[in-house]
């Protein structure tokens, strides 16, 4: 049961990252027209280290981009055949021993469970296995952006956009003082970092500027890892090349989800395998959830565990180990073990190897950065934290964290106790952990959650509350404090703005709100009745005003939100002469079906679990 969760927790949390720090590729900047910072007349250029897929990454074969069987392109992350060739493979090698299993309840040799397993690492992996060298071995390239943002194409230009919402960056700063790295996020560590330290030398002189600023997102943090222990076992210092290093989310010590599967595997208690991991993952509200849970009851309840134990042994040990990168997400804490398990063969040399030396750049992580601030390279940080680490590990409810990684290695190392515990009203900085230089400064966090002076930089890193790591860029403020910090060469600490970027701030979520009201100030309201077009101008207002506070009320949010949604669902209505139907809905309990059979599914899914715990229908029988 154990391994079980491990392949299905892997895969989840692969997919998981793969939507960290995304947002709408039609991001618009909407409020602060003025900067809330003063910017430097001349900015330093800036490059972007991606995190977990978000580069633009394709499958080439006889160096043309390969097409599936509907002519198109494959798709990042996986490369996946359509999902007719996938069914069909499926039918061909699985159904047989699947309905085997059912009809029998009893998985003989083991037949079902290695169908699947072979099926669903190759689907997910087939395309970008690496060797044991930890090189692809297909052809997988990552868009190379050889040139400032305002040089590249419109679609390179939308693809990054979609990632990195800079646009308030690059409407104060200049578009062509952004550069963008790319990365194939599971290549082979060493090649990246040499190829970003090769990058850093190429802005240089296409820029015509000495240093550059550098903001390493999620996994960029342990690209940016590596690239300082490059730096440091070549004798040189990162302030020849670097000005300003803002951390955004790193991934300093990997992420506990990916450590904790590869040295323990994924929780495997039956109330969570039966109960709560399949909504935690998918959803609460979702239907599909509570349904897979009763469907697994079809299942004896061996088998279930072990067709999980053998998918995730076929995926770690045939795919995903021989992945640098990947292992480069592993925290030092569950390292050694991890690679005990999964890294002693013979053949796993090169790997090991490898991945050790970035085990020892993990470990000299902090020293390497407090080098390079001695040296005088401005470095900063930007956390997020109270959102628990998803429902796949034994610590996803002991850890503080962003949801994908603990506060420890996002804010190199300040403590908090638990999500939502607050410190102990005695708590005080232990001694030989307060790094911060001066007593007179005042950074506690008001709802005494976390105690940002045992993190490393306590003077530069800042804090946003209740904010999940893969939903960052749609906090327009988190972005703005990020574009501010790089565009103004006197914004040195916490303490240079804190009444407009106060070092610790909440939550916001606001790019699909940001884009509805980019598209309703053009809305022609001539047509309306002037009550509607009064009080859209108001609702935009409102949002507006709302997008212009860096200081974020989530209250003040809310109503804003829901005004302009209230005003917009109305004008909806009577464009389309259903204003009777839309007030009486509003006035009239109705049922939504989909969320009544979510209920039912929810209290069937609890009742089963009551009467039968971790038993599949023919145990309860036998």
């Amino acid at each position: 049961m154990k391994k079980c969760r491990k392949i299905i927790a892997l895969l989840l949390v692969v997919m998981m990252l793969t939507g960290s720090f995304a947002t709408s590729a039609n991001a618009v900047l909407i409020g602060g027209e003025t900067p809330y910072v003063p910017v430097d007349d001349d900015v330093i250029p800036t490059i972007i280290v991606p995190g977990l897929f978000q580069s633009e990454t394709k499958y080439y074969v006889d160096g043309k981009v390969a097409l599936d069987a509907n002519g198109q392109p494959y798709k990042m992350p996986f490369f996946m055949d359509t999902t007719n060739e996938i069914v069909g493979v499926a039918i061909e090698e699985a159904l047989k021993p699947i309905v085997d299993l059912v009809i029998n309840q009893e998985d003989k040799e083991q037949m079902a469970a290695h169908a699947v397993a072979d099926i669903l690492s190759e689907t997910l992996m087939g395309k970008q296995k690496l060797d044991e060298e930890g090189q692809f071995i297909n052809d997988i390239r990552a868009t190379s952006y050889m040139d400032s943002f305002d040089m590249l194409s419109e679609h390179d230009q939308e693809t990054i956009l979609d990632h990195f919402p800079m646009e308030y960056y690059i409407k104060h700063a200049g578009a062509n003082k952004l550069y963008v790295f790319s990365y194939p996020s599971l290549d082979n560590m060493i090649s990246v970092a040499t190829r970003l330290c090769d990058f850093i030398q190429f802005v240089k002189e296409d820029s015509g500027y000495d240093k550059v600023n550098i903001v390493p997102i999620s996994q960029g943090g342990s690209v940016f890892n590596a690239v300082m222990e490059m730096y440091a076992e070549k004798g040189r210092s990162l302030s020849e090349d670097i000005n300003k290093v803002v951390f955004a989310v790193p991934a300093l010590d990997g992420s506990t989800l990916v450590g904790e599967i590869l040295e323990y595997g994924l929780i495997d208690e039956d109330y969570e395998i039966y109960r709560d991991m399949i909504p935690a993952l998918l959803g609460e509200d979702n239907v599909l959830s509570y349904a897979i849970n009763v469907i697994l009851r079809i299942l004896p309840n061996a088998d279930v565990h072990n067709l999980l134990d053998i998918v995730f042994d076929t995926f770690i040990s045939d795919y995903a180990r021989y992945s640098t990168c990947l292992w480069a997400l592993c925290p030092s804490e569950n390292y050694p073990g991890a690679s005990e398990r999964y890294l002693k063969d013979e053949n796993m040399k090169s790997i090991a190897d490898q991945t050790y030396w970035f085990y020892q750049a993990q470990l000299h992580s902090d020293a390497n950065i407090l080098k390079a601030v001695d040296d005088g390279v401005q470095v900063f940080d930007i956390v997020d934290y109270n959102v628990p680490l998803f429902h796949l590990v034994d610590s996803w409810s002991k850890l503080p964290a962003d949801g994908i990684i603990q506060v420890d290695s996002t804010s190199m190392g300040a403590y908090a106790e638990n999500n939502n515990v607050k410190l102990p009203k005695d708590y005080v900085t232990p001694s030989d952990k307060n790094n911060c230089t001066d007593p007179s400064h005042d950074h506690a966090d008001p709802r005494r959650l976390i105690d940002p002076c045992t993190g490393l930089l306590p003077e530069s890193t800042f804090y946003f509350y209740n904010q999940p790591h893969e939903s960052s860029a749609s906090n327009d403020v988190f972005m703005k404090l990020a574009s501010s910090i790089l565009m103004d060469s006197n914004f040195t600490s916490v303490h240079s703005y804190p009444d407009v970027f106060p070092q610790f701030n909440n939550s916001r979520l606001v790019k699909g709100l940001m884009k509805d009201v980019a598209e309703m100030k053009e809305y022609d309201t001539s047509k309306l009745p002037k009550k509607y077009a009064t009080e859209l101008e108001g609702a935009i207002i409102q949002v507006e005003e709302m997008l212009d506070n860096t200081i974020i009320s989530t209250l003040e949010t809310q109503e804003a939100e829901r005004r302009f949604y209230d005003i917009c669902d109305i004008i909806e209505a009577y464009e389309n002469g259903e204003l009777d139907k839309y007030e009486e809905k509003e006035n009239t309990a109705y049922l939504d079906f989909s969320y009544l059979l979510s209920d039912l599914l929810y209290i069937l899914s609890n009742i089963l679990y009551i009467f039968m715990v971790g038993n599949g229908f023919s145990d309860m029988i036998g």
